[in-house]
């Protein structure tokens, strides 16, 4: 894979020397330039998300969440322990309030704990699909760009709709 990353830097860089040298250093610096400016600006909008999310953490609102799911998964992910449906609750619970970051580890101890390889295949193809009440990371990409955040309500619609569409896939492919 490196050298494929290394072909998509070398290759441009290697035709804009042989076509337009004077343009090179220029180019570099702008886009060095503009990649630190984005990366701050994300740096700062991940920063309040990330507080707003640990808020939502320590209010509680992700447990509520997993609870309120637990008649939707003990439904869907049939034959698993209690231990296992906590993990995977906690889990979707942390993925609709965008906090990838905590649902991962939740994630991995609910495949480790679960006993059908077809519920790991639908819990990795649920968390693919990612159905987010708040995305955070696009709506962080758009705000550093200046563009509008209004994409909330059709992000949900369209999150809902690829997830059961996974779910229905899942379901008709894959065998017990």
């Amino acid at each position: 894979m490196n050298i494929v990353f290394c072909l998509i830097i070398v290759l441009p860089v290697s035709y804009m020397l042989f076509t337009a040298p004077e343009s090179v250093m220029p180019a570099i610096m702008t886009g060095g330039e503009a990649g630190i400016a984005f990366s701050l600006k994300l740096f700062v909008i991940y920063g309040v998300w990330m507080s707003v999310m640990k808020v939502l953490e320590k209010s509680g609102l992700d447990v509520r969440i997993a609870k309120a799911l637990m008649p939707f998964t003990k439904k869907l992910f049939r034959g698993e322990c209690d231990e296992c449906l906590k993990h995977v609750n906690l889990n979707l619970s942390a993925n609709l309030l965008g906090m990838g970051g905590a649902a991962t580890p939740l994630g991995i101890k609910s495949v480790e704990l679960m006993q059908s390889q077809k519920n790991k295949i639908m819990l990795v193809v649920i968390n693919a699909t990612s159905i987010q009440i708040i995305p955070t990371t696009i709506l962080s990409m758009r705000a550093a760009m200046g563009a509008t955040t209004d994409i909330m309500l059709p992000t949900l619609f369209i999150n809902v709709l690829s997830t059961a569409f996974a779910i229905a896939l899942v379901e008709l492919l894959v065998k017990k």
